[in-house]
């Protein structure tokens, strides 16, 4: 059995290009450093950024092991941090979109997907701007925005691990501290993620080399996971915001350009 790792690793790292592994490496740090919020931006362009690479099946299959390991290195803090209300919230639907997600995965093309979430997220960047020149003093929390932006992530994150920007529309709404809304994002994707991996097998995506490509990344996991935290930690509150918004600016302007072109 060890023999035939050792042979998957190889046939691994022969069958890709140095390119495809620049790539890769900076498509994983990407993905660390979006759990400390920065994600609903940066986290959508590793697959692409991946994929350019390889085929958008073995970006996602490459990917999904990576994001799991990542939501482990940092789950204990988590755990400590997260706010349980808003999970209690998002969670049961966003199951039901994973769930959708799985029927639908071979009927909705990229394109579609990336389009209408590219357009989504802009609409409420755009209304988000509004209302902050109207000097509203506090947003309501709407716990039905809460229900459909979970459903919406759980389906988008199943099909493209893209499922950043829906959830964020709600989170960003909630206004938490930075440290608690990276927890609480970190418990929703890691549970998101760990329920990926049966359905992914059944649908044939899942395969030895594309798991040992996964292991040949994994020492960018901590780097990525330290970078995040990092920032997490030393940014004012006002500008990590600011930041978040921005990166989700650049996201839905990327999906939108995936689904138009």
């Amino acid at each position: 059995m060890f023999e035939s790792f050792l042979t998957s690793l190889s046939q691994s790292f022969q069958s890709h290009s140095l390119l495809f592994f620049i790539c890769a490496v900076i498509s994983v740090l990407l993905v660390g450093i979006s759990k400390s919020g920065f994600g609903a931006g940066l986290g959508i362009l590793s697959l692409p950024l991946m994929a350019s690479q390889s085929s958008v099946g073995e970006a996602l299959a490459i990917l999904l092991p990576l994001l799991i390991a990542i939501d482990l290195v940092g789950l204990r803090r988590f755990l400590r941090n997260a706010n349980w209300r808003i999970l209690k919230l998002v969670l049961p639907p966003a199951l039901l979109g994973m769930a959708l997600g799985i029927i639908f995965f071979s009927a909705i093309t990229p394109k579609t997907l990336s389009l209408s979430i590219g357009i989504f997220t802009l609409l409420f960047l755009i209304q988000n701007l509004v209302m902050s020149h109207l000097d509203v003093r506090e947003a309501k929390p709407y716990p039905w925005l809460g229900r459909a932006m979970g459903l919406t992530s759980g389906f988008t994150s199943f099909v493209a691990h893209i499922g950043g920007p829906p959830i964020t529309v709600y989170m960003l709404r909630e206004k938490l501290l930075p440290m608690i809304y990276t927890s609480t994002l970190g418990i929703f994707f890691t549970i998101i993620n760990i329920g990926k991996i049966a359905p992914y097998a059944y649908l044939d995506l899942l395969s030895h080399q594309q798991l040992a490509t996964s292991f040949l990344l994994l020492p960018c996991v901590p780097i990525g996971v330290f970078l995040g935290f990092y920032l997490a930690n030393r940014i004012p509150m006002k500008w990590y915001y600011r930041i978040v918004q921005f990166f989700l600016l650049v996201a839905s302007i990327k999906l939108i350009a995936d689904g138009v072109i």
